[in-house]
């Protein structure tokens, strides 16, 4: 692990023991209750918006035919998508786990012009503390592998596969009642250890009618910025996912 890993894990670690402790009326409610988990089997996410920015700057100015490209796609289709997630909290302490798989795709018709298959593959997990009412304190890692098929100016094709490892850290809200629980947070990551900067955002609402089944829904975002290299060149990528999810959830 790079020093540059070890500093960032250590400084999110450090925001999870220095948060101040909730107060011990809470605490003894939790230790009472034990902890509550909740499954998500099916989480359905249909992603309304997907951008993407690619920049493979041409050799030598783009003399001889090479195949420089720049720019963003114009227009998006979405192949299909799926999330499941799980979640355990003790009213102080919470862990979130969740996975994701996006298959998704863009044309530039207009100059320098291509065609973009993107298959996205997650897996995240994160620890919270409780640092004031129901706002967590969370951190954590997420990993991505990608997978690009990009066909330029109707000439060069190449697929990329590139896989990271980034850390996370950022803020969670949980709300619990016996009928109802609504979940929000932002996150933050990569910081050059994977991609170079990635942001994820979600808000979901779950309405409990029966005590251990539920219905879920809401809206997620998630945006990176990650490098890579095509014949000896930084292929740099943006892309952009969001849209709503909906999905049901099993309460334990």
């Amino acid at each position: 692990m790079s020093i540059r890993t070890q500093a960032i894990l250590t400084a999110a670690a450090l925001v999870l023991l220095a948060a101040p402790p909730v107060v011990a009326q809470t605490a003894s409610t939790a230790s009472d209750s034990g902890w509550n988990v909740t499954i998500y089997p099916v989480l359905a996410w249909v992603p309304s918006g997907f951008e993407l920015n690619l920049d493979l700057p041409p050799v030598g100015g783009g003399g001889g035919g090479d195949a420089g490209i720049a720019g963003e796609i114009a227009e998006s289709r979405f192949d299909g998508a799926f999330f499941g997630g799980f979640s355990a909290t003790n009213n102080v302490w919470r862990i979130d786990a969740g996975g994701l798989w996006a298959a998704v795709g863009g044309d530039r018709p207009q100059l320098p012009k291509f065609t973009v298959d993107v298959d996205v593959f997650y897996f995240h997990v994160t620890g919270g503390r409780k640092i004031v009412k129901d706002l967590y304190a969370t951190a954590g890692v997420r990993r991505l592998a990608l997978k690009y098929d990009i066909l330029a100016l109707d000439q060069y094709r190449f697929e990329r596969k590139p896989g990271v490892w980034d850390p996370l850290v950022g803020l969670g809200w949980h709300t619990a009642r016996d009928k109802y629980e609504i979940h929000a947070g932002l996150e933050a990551g990569g910081f050059g250890v994977g991609t170079d900067i990635e942001y994820a955002g979600s808000f979901r609402a779950d309405w409990k009618p029966f005590r251990h089944f539920g219905l879920t829904g809401g809206y997620q975002f998630l945006y990176f910025k990650i490098e890579d290299e095509v014949v000896n060149r930084p292929l740099t990528v943006k892309q952009t996912l969001h849209g709503p999810i909906v999905g049901i959830g099993l309460y334990f």
